[in-house]
Order: C-alpha cells, then structure tokens, then sequence
C-alpha cells in the first residue's frame, strides 16, 4: 500500500483526566466492522486517540502470561491507567524501564470496559509513551486548559453534532470540566508564586492525585479561553522528545 494510498490516523485530542475518564459512550460514524471506534468526551467531541501528559506515578507487570504493564498517570485533575503489552511494545518498554517518578507525554487510544457491578471504566492503550521534562508538561497543562475552554464554550451551539450526543449521553451540565480548567490553572499559578514547591521528579510530592506544575498561570483563560501561550510543537519540530504526537 502505498503512502497515499494508507488511512489518516485520528487527530489526538487534549484532554484532562476528570473528562477522560467520564468518557463512557463510545461509537463508530459508519457500519464498516473496520470503521474507528470513538469516544465522546463529555464536551462535545469526538475521540479516536487522546493526548495525556502528567506524572508517571506507578508501573505495574499485570499480566498472566505475558507482560502486560499498568501505568498511573497523573495530571492536576486526577489520574488515568494505561496498559501495554505485547502489541505496543515501545510504550511497554518504556513502562518497564521507567522508574516513577517521571514526567511523561502519552498518545494512544481510549478503551473502555464494564466492571462486575455494572460500570463502565475508561483507560488509555498508549501507542507513544515519551520522557519529557517539566517545562513540557506544563506547556500540555496550558494548552489542554485552552482546548478544553474552547469545546466547553461552543458546547451548546445546535449546529455542534457531538455537543448534542454529549447532552443527550451525559446531560447539559459541563461546569465540572470548566472546575477542572480552574484547578489546573490554580496548578501552576501554586508553583508560580511558590517556586520552592515545586513538584518535579524527585520532590516527595510527585506521586500524588494534585501535583504543581510550573508555567505562567493560565487562570485567565476561565473568562477568555486564550492562554497567550504557545502550544505544544508539533511532531516534526521535536521528535527528540515528544515522539509522533500527530495532536489537533
């Protein structure tokens, strides 16, 4: 097959971990059995891939057989699993040879599944798992804040196709993802007022559910949805650290 000839992959989308993990309806656009699988985030967009940053907090062998890696990631909203085994070999690699803490830079695709009691729990089957420093994590932070604030924002246009399955699906309230703008905003703003604190790698507070970041704060963008800041570059400009992070 040829390089014209082979399917685009999906836009990567930014996402916090409290609506990652909220993202329980999944979907395909056409009944090919080949057709992508999405989910929907919360709001209103479609998700075939999803790009993550935070703290590598914890790796676990889960597996029987075969090597088969956990591992918990953690942004200023919370935590996501992902898993890697046998088909993702680079990014179980990395999961096994990383030693947490560490900051890391994650693109891959969403699953879901249902627990014995019925619910259904979102995790992250990782194509690209990156070592990436602080400085690149925050830039993620303030960007996902900025992309975030701009789904919410349109979340309640008629034209919107996925805004309106995602009120049909999860209801008309998103002011749970604007709270998790803010806390990630106030994230960075923390550290930036008390550069003492400073959650790297090798402070004591790396592995917790809340972790600082250090980047100019970004609290504004709950009113403006503008950053003023870059985002992040894209694949070509820095293959040396962020991998092929093919993000919209």
């Amino acid at each position: 097959m040829s390089q014209q000839d082979q399917p685009m992959r999906e836009v990567a989308q930014r996402t916090f971990a409290r609506e990652f993990n909220d993202a329980t309806y999944t979907f395909r656009e056409s009944d090919d059995d080949r057709a992508p699988v999405y989910v929907l985030l919360p709001t209103g967009a479609k998700a075939n891939r999803v790009f993550i940053a935070g703290t590598l907090t914890e790796t676990n062998d889960v597996g029987s057989d075969d090597e088969y890696w956990q591992g918990r990631i953690v942004d200023p909203t919370g935590r996501i699993f992902a898993y890697a085994g046998q088909y993702q070999p680079e990014a179980a690699r990395t999961l096994r040879e990383t030693e947490p803490p560490a900051f890391v830079a994650v693109v891959g695709k969403p699953r879901t599944y249902e627990t014995d009691d019925g619910n259904i729990n979102v995790s992250l089957r990782p194509e690209h798992v990156t070592i990436v420093d602080e400085h690149t994590r925050n830039r993620w932070v303030t960007e996902t804040a900025k992309r975030t604030l701009e789904r919410i924002t349109h979340f309640g246009e008629q034209t919107n196709e996925y805004a309106r399955m995602a009120r049909e699906q999860y209801g008309d309230s998103v002011e749970q993802y604007r709270q998790a703008v803010i806390t990630a905003a106030e994230s960075l703003e923390s550290i930036t007022d008390a550069d003492s604190a400073t959650d790297t790698p090798n402070s004591t507070n790396a592995g917790t559910d809340s972790p600082t970041t250090t980047s100019e704060s970004v609290t504004s963008t709950s009113e403006t949805g503008d950053t003023g800041t870059e985002s992040l570059t894209e694949p070509e400009d820095r293959t040396d650290s962020l991998g092929e992070f093919d993000t919209d």
